[in-house]
């Protein structure tokens, strides 16, 4: 029997296809693809960094009102998920690092996402399409980087998903729709401001343009979803104004309309149509099967009109995407909300789409990943046995003086997921459900082999742990240090590793400490830092070619002190025996 024989018929007969066709093996796969990548890194800017240092804040003051950075009020988003993220700090962070422990909470709301959105489409679809739903979301290239991060947006995405379950289900059960959509509205509002309630109240009231929305239980869905939502959303901005009217202005005015409408700049600004060839990739797979569902529809002209399935996702995709390109800010990230209804509308038009089109799909998972789990492997090989020489260098670069060391359990994981996919892929069949477990099984092996062999190399790059010892090595003993254009990541993270908040010269005018911390960029010269400073200490991360800081300290002007000794001694008197001049 020849060696390709063999191995073909071992594979089949692990049955993995039909393992991961069943709900159990949907569900173990759903779980390597959220849990890979969660933990094991340093909180890295310019998202993580600061949305840790508000973490950090909740745990040391449990102050549920106005969210701290580095000692500072921080009144960019409310307070839910640094709340969240705090809860799972310390229930985990015994056994993990505080801020994987943290981060754990991307994982719970990306998860409560995945539930509702599956609940979406088998309310929509007579119970069909929940888990093509979720692969087609765990398929999607752009959710995969950011569902691992500690960032206020996976909790909106949360949010939305459960409120465009109410209104899945408004239009039949009023109670339990009224429940979703005023819970996601309050989850949303309370993770980021207006931005979630605008769509869904846009979208809510949209939906009465089509039949199946205009009727009494609807109606009764909205009006139970405001009674559900008003009360924790008006608790926190009443506390808040209660607190400090000038902090409730700076929320409401600077961080919603202000970023919304462009007179807050943020330096968040992108060149025309930056959402429309962005999403080409972000939304991929989800964007084309959904432009095929809506195709199948037209050209059924009845297909629209007459079914639910695609006239609720369609509304919600059509008001997120309009919302986002009118509002001055733009980001990757502003995206997450709008794969939602894409995967709903994907998975609806699934029904009518070519066997060829899951053909395509299948190969096209097995060569990408495959390539890309390939490069992986290599990279890593060169990187830890320094050849070929060429790929080794241009990986020293990145951070010199890195040291790779294989790790054996994280190389024994990386080789199980290897060998797994590479099962996934000899025995799956060209159906669309077998395709779209292949990609998202090859995107989960792509992320587990990150996490596993390259999270070591990532963060020692993008960590500013040993950066921050450096500097603090250099600091003398002082009563404070002052700060010069200092970024809100860095501030939050000198807080947790170095336990020192700066006095920001942006705040206070000329702050009277000892010594001044300054950020600015490599190559340039160093910034005026008037008289009587003394560069004590220069630094950055180890690969980082933008980012430089310098650390000053004030001159001891001798002759001031001895002035000021001599001032505050008694005069010497002559002795008796002293000879007069």
């Amino acid at each position: 029997m020849s060696a390709h024989i063999f191995l073909a018929r071992l594979l089949n007969s692990l049955r993995l296809r039909a393992g991961l066709g069943s709900s159990a093996g949907l569900v173990a796969l759903c779980g390597a693809w959220i849990l890979f990548n969660l933990v094991g890194h340093d909180p890295w800017k310019p998202d993580e960094a600061y949305s840790f240092g508000l973490v950090l804040d909740q745990l040391e003051r449990g102050d549920w009102v106005v969210p701290m950075l580095a000692g500072e009020p921080f009144l960019e988003k409310p307070p839910l998920f640094f709340i969240v993220a705090s809860g799972f700090a310390r229930v985990f962070g015994s056994l993990l690092p505080l801020h994987d422990a943290a981060r754990l909470a991307s994982g719970f709301f990306i998860a409560v996402a995945l539930v509702f959105a599956a609940l979406s489409a088998c309310e929509l679809n007579r119970g069909r399409h929940g888990w093509t739903t979720v692969l087609i979301l765990l398929g999607c290239l752009g959710l995969y980087f950011r569902a691992h991060q500690l960032v206020t947006d996976v909790a909106l995405f949360a949010g939305i998903s459960i409120g465009m379950y109410g209104l899945a289900c408004g239009r039949r059960l009023r109670v339990a729709g009224g429940l979703a959509l005023g819970a996601g509205t309050a989850i949303a509002f309370l993770s980021k401001g207006l931005l979630g309630p605008g769509i869904l109240g846009l979208a809510g009231l949209a939906l009465p343009l089509f039949p199946g929305w205009r009727d009494r239980t609807y109606a009764w869905t909205v009006a139970i979803a405001a009674t559900v939502a008003l009360p924790p959303i008006a608790s926190w901005t009443l506390a808040l104004y209660g607190r400090s009217p000038e902090l409730f202005r700076t929320w409401l005015i600077a961080n919603n309309f202000g970023r919304f409408l462009g007179f807050s700049d943020n330096n968040l600004h992108q060149p025309p149509f930056f959402y429309a060839y962005t999403m080409l990739w972000y939304g991929f797979p989800a964007l084309p099967l959904a432009g095929w569902a809506l195709w199948s529809a037209y050209r059924n002209r009845d297909g629209i009109r007459t079914r639910p399935a695609f006239q609720m996702p369609l509304v919600v995709c059509v008001v997120t995407l309009t919302v986002l390109g009118l509002a001055a800010d733009a980001r990757e990230l502003y995206l997450m909300p709008a794969l939602l209804p894409l995967a709903l509308l994907a998975a609806a038009g699934t029904e009518h789409l070519p066997a060829c089109a899951a053909t395509h799909l299948d190969r096209l998972g097995r060569w990408a990943f495959g390539i890309a789990a390939l490069a992986l492997w290599l990279g890593w090989i060169a990187l830890v046995t320094g050849a070929p020489l060429a790929v080794a260098q241009a990986l020293a670069t990145y951070h010199p003086g890195f040291l790779a060391k294989p790790w054996w359990p994280a190389l024994v994981a990386a080789g199980v997921a290897t060998a797994a996919w590479i099962a996934m892929t000899w025995s799956n069949s060209a159906t669309l459900r077998g395709a779209l477990i292949q990609w998202t099984g090859g995107i989960a092996l792509c992320g587990t082999l990150i996490g596993t062999l390259w999270l070591p190399y990532l963060d020692a790059g993008k960590s500013y742990r040993a950066m921050i010892a450096s500097l603090l090595e250099s600091l003398p003993d002082v009563s404070c240090v002052a700060s010069r254009n200092l970024g809100e990541p860095q501030r939050a993270l000198l807080d947790y590793f170095g336990r020192l908040r700066t006095v920001r010269e942006e705040v206070v005018a000329d702050p009277p400490c000892e010594a001044l911390l300054v950020q600015g960029s490599h190559g340039s010269a160093a910034p005026a830092h008037g008289h009587g400073w003394m560069p004590v200490w220069e630094g950055r991360r180890a690969g980082d070619y933008r980012e430089l800081y310098r650390l000053y300290v004030r001159k001891v002007d001798l002759t001031a002190l001895a002035a000021a000794a001599r001032a505050r001694s008694p005069p010497m008197q002559p002795s008796e025996t002293s000879s007069p001049r």
